[in-house]
């Protein structure tokens, strides 16, 4: 299976400069701030019309925990279908019961709003996976649920202080669903994960906290992920 690079984006401007580096994936998002939360419509209507490369939005009502009312979660689903029906490559999202385990009812609903769209449609879930009370038996509910992927820190600050965990999970379930290190991805780290078995790598290819994608970084990790 061929690997990817995902980078996490937050303008059109700089998805349009991680694919002109060799990007194979954009994580759309807002809220930069929050972590990460659903681009508007006037952003998703861009990003469509700018992107080649397969475009993943995120799914996130608001910065916190993964834990939603059902407000949230209804504009969630409504968030969910809109993205799907834009034909977009794949969708983000993840959440948490009030026991921090998958709430495995909410997201049975939204995989069939979005996979009733488009079956093909590639889903992923976000970093929530980070504070799961058990990363295995979580790890099982996404694979029995369809999920195409988990992005991880192997529940740790950043992906390499949690590489034991990423790593465990690559050879115990052989990347089915892919997991997908992400949390302090960077040149100089990005091969100890590759090593361990990775498939993708999730990178905001930034130099620091407030600037924007850097396009000599996403040439870095591209040429590391292709290699």
């Amino acid at each position: 299976m061929d690997r990817r690079l995902e980078i996490c984006c937050y303008s059109v401007a700089d998805a349009i400069l991680a694919q002109n580096s060799g990007a194979d994936r954009i994580e759309l998002c807002a809220g930069r701030p929050e972590g990460g939360t659903t681009p508007s419509v006037g952003f998703l209507v861009q990003a469509a019309k700018s992107l080649k490369i397969p475009v993943v939005p995120m799914i996130r009502p608001r910065g916190g925990d993964f834990v939603y009312d059902d407000l949230e979660y209804a504009a969630m689903r409504v968030n969910a279908r809109m993205i799907a029906e834009q034909g977009f490559s794949g969708v983000v999202f993840g959440i948490l019961d009030d026991r921090n385990a998958i709430d495995v009812t909410r997201c049975t609903q939204l995989l069939a709003d979005v996979r009733g769209i488009n079956p093909a449609i590639e889903v992923t879930f976000h970093r929530a996976f980070d504070v799961v009370a058990d990363p295995y038996r979580s790890y099982r509910i996404l694979t029995e649920l369809g999920f195409t992927r988990v992005l991880t820190s192997g529940q740790a600050e950043t992906a390499s202080a949690g590489l034991p965990l990423i790593s465990e999970l690559v050879g115990t379930y052989g990347n089915d669903p892919i997991v997908m290190p992400g949390g302090g991805v960077r040149t100089g780290n990005a091969e100890i994960f590759l090593n361990a078995g990775a498939l993708d790598l999730h990178s905001s290819a930034t130099l620091d906290s407030d600037s924007g994608v850097d396009a000599d970084t996403v040439r870095t990790l591209a040429r590391l992920v292709h290699a």
